[in-house]
């Protein structure tokens, strides 16, 4: 058994809530290392085995302790390389110079870097000249596998959390002008919107509020992990009509609740989606509109797609995969 830090930049309250956090310390642990969970620079300490970053941007500090004390360390997340054209949403070209200087120190440096997106891994390595780029996808816990509830509605669900730029990505304001339109053609059906809040939160409510579709959209703000999975169950369409995703967990998630998923096919999310979902071109609310009235309207295939796509969470994102992975990354370092 190995002493491993996970470090991540992040409040504590943070570490539980996010999944992709959560999956890899409980990963972590599933292997039977002590794992000592570290959110600032000082908590570290100076006797491990081995380092786990999260994040590029807060790695290099790290990975050079490591270098100097002789010991392997492994940098993870989503590392926005490039953003797609068009948008105008932050990647690694658009940071400024002193933070491209960390994250190209970071990747250089590190033992190991492990990608969420296969693609991300490839051009990475490319453009850093990098050996040592792994693929590490994300899975999803079993929690997010027990299928539909008995009690399920015939509504929306769609998570993002409420900074600006992220609902910009995510697509929610396309969202919710598909909720107006679908309004405004006699369709009722409610969306479920929730996340952390952020800096745009007073934003969303004014979208809301001018688009006057406040009696069909309920905007939830934080939930508890508990709630996610409940409205991920009890929804029957999950929206994520995102112009950028570096993996979708919370699509995948879905997925395993037995969702049927509208998106877009943009960064990983055919990765996450394969041929099990909907897919509108980003940026068309109009385009959204139909697809929500498409799955509305035909039951069969609303059922077919719900299936398939649980069946491919099951298989493609079993839990145990992540274990796998991360057994053999670690022993390629000499960590078992």
């Amino acid at each position: 058994m190995a002493r491993v830090v996970f470090y991540c930049r992040d409040t504590r309250e943070n570490l539980d809530t996010f999944e992709y956090y959560r999956q890899d310390i409980d990963a972590l642990r599933a292997l039977g290392h002590d794992v000592v969970v570290c959110t600032r620079y000082r908590e570290i300490p100076l006797r491990f085995d081995a380092m786990f970053v999260w994040w590029w941007t807060f790695a290099l500090w790290p990975v050079l302790l490591c270098r100097v004390l002789g010991r392997p360390c492994l940098v993870t997340g989503v590392f926005n390389f490039r953003s797609p054209a068009g948008f105008k949403g932050t990647d690694y070209f658009r940071r400024p110079l002193w933070q491209r200087l960390l994250i190209s120190g970071a990747t250089r440096a590190s033992s190991l870097n492990l990608f969420i997106d296969d693609t991300e891994s490839r051009l990475c390595a490319e453009h850093f000249a990098l050996t040592n780029a792994r693929y590490f996808p994300c899975i999803i816990q079993a929690e997010y596998l027990q299928g539909p509830a008995p009690d399920r509605a015939l509504a929306l669900f769609n998570l993002a959390w409420s900074g600006r730029e992220n609902l910009a990505r995510k697509g929610i304001p396309e969202l919710l002008r598909a909720v107006r339109i679908l309004k405004d053609g006699g369709i009722d059906v409610r969306l479920f919107q929730g996340g952390a809040r952020g800096d745009g939160a007073e934003d969303l409510h004014r979208w809301i509020d001018e688009l006057g579709i406040a009696d069909r959209v309920e905007s939830l703000g934080p939930l508890t992990r508990e709630d996610k999975i409940a409205l991920l169950r009890r929804c029957e369409i999950y929206v994520q009509p995102s112009h950028f995703e570096g993996f979708g967990l919370a699509t995948a998630e879905a997925m395993g609740s037995g969702a049927c998923v509208i998106t877009c096919d943009v960064g990983a999310v055919r990765t996450v989606v394969g041929d099990c979902g909907l897919y509108v071109p980003p940026g068309s609310p109009e385009a959204i509109a139909a697809a929500v009235r498409r799955v509305l309207a035909d039951p069969v295939l609303r059922s077919e797609t719900q299936r398939a796509a649980r069946a491919r969470a099951k298989t493609v994102f079993a839990p145990e995969k992540k274990l796998e992975r991360l057994r053999r990354h670690l022993a390629e370092l000499g960590v078992v």
